[in-house]
């Protein structure tokens, strides 16, 4: 933001530099029409301006007006920022601005000192239109790395929960093999964002995010097996396999609609095979059928496992 107010301060400085001659030149005028005789006697001296016209005819001013203007388009910080923006619209703009620059070139030396300001003022106008547009197309920037440094900062944490879970619970290869995986993931998020390519490298990054995150979850679950009693009742064993169920479909969800592509139809048939069984969970869930649900909901999750693995992500169960 800073940088934003200091690159138009710089332009108003330039704007003020451009309109100073039409100001001092419409003082100039009102004091000449102000002394009626005086202006008549001046206007019709030999070899002096002529005060008629609101803008004079000192042509020479308005070449330098010409001189800044042409600086502020081609050379200003305001204009390299657009320019190195990748901004479309900012750029448009500011081709505009110059496109205007150049008909007051024309203008003024044709002798149209009034169109030749005119064309000036707008062009100058549109260059800070350009530095705004750029700006934002910055901020927006901005917030992605933003998001993209708070997602990094979640899924270390999950690296590090699952790295401690499995050192506590002496896990073996199969928890071995989603760790590095999810390390893997994020240094390749890492290293993309690094080159400015900040959103293909949050796609990676999300993954990493659901793999740890069903990593912990099936290591805690063992414990879960384990200590099954500790549910107090069916329906709260139900619910937790649902919740255990809609990860990993979120998961297997994430890898289809990023990578793009139609997917093998092995993964397809596990992924419709694990609806119709989450389907018929619902069911059994809503009639009661708590103790039936859930040996149904472990099938459809077991499903969306072989799709996941299918896809490429690694994780036990």
């Amino acid at each position: 933001m800073k940088d934003s107010l200091r690159l138009l301060g710089s332009s108003v400085v330039a704007l003020l530099l451009v309109s100073y001659g039409a100001t001092a030149q419409g003082g100039a005028d009102k004091a000449v029409d102000s002394g009626g005789a005086a202006h008549s006697q001046t206007s019709g001296s030999p070899g002096s301006p002529n005060l008629n016209s609101r803008w004079g005819a000192d042509e020479e001013q308005v070449r330098r007006r010409l001189s800044t203007v042409d600086t502020l388009v081609e050379k200003s910080s305001g204009a390299k920022k657009v320019a190195a923006s990748g901004v479309a619209a900012a750029i448009s703009l500011l081709e505009q601005a110059r496109a205007k620059r150049d008909q007051a070139r024309g203008l003024l030396n044709n002798g149209d000192l009034k169109g030749a300001s005119d064309r000036m003022g707008e062009g100058t106008a549109l260059l800070f239109e350009a530095v705004r547009k750029a700006d934002g197309g910055a901020t927006n920037a901005s917030k992605s790395v933003q998001d993209f440094d708070r997602r990094m900062k979640s899924v270390e944490a999950l690296m590090d929960a699952l790295d401690r879970i499995r050192k506590e619970k002496k896990a073996g290869a199969e928890s071995a093999k989603t760790s590095e995986q999810v390390h893997q993931m994020t240094q390749e998020a890492r290293n993309l964002s690094s080159k400015g390519e900040v959103d293909k490298g949050r796609v990676i990054l999300d993954k990493a995010y659901v793999t740890a995150k069903v990593g912990i979850e099936q290591l805690r679950r063992g414990d879960t097996l384990v200590r099954s009693l500790n549910f107090a009742t069916k329906e709260e064993e139900y619910h937790y396999e649902v919740d255990r169920n809609d990860t990993h479909q979120m998961l297997i969800g994430m890898l289809l609609n990023k990578d793009g592509g139609k997917p093998d139809p092995m993964i397809t048939k596990f992924i419709t095979q694990a609806a119709e069984l989450r389907r018929q969970a619902n069911q059994q869930g809503a009639a009661g059928k708590f103790a039936e649900a859930i040996k149904t909901l472990e099938a459809s999750t077991m499903a969306y496992i072989k799709a996941i693995r299918g896809s490429g992500i690694y994780i036990p169960g």
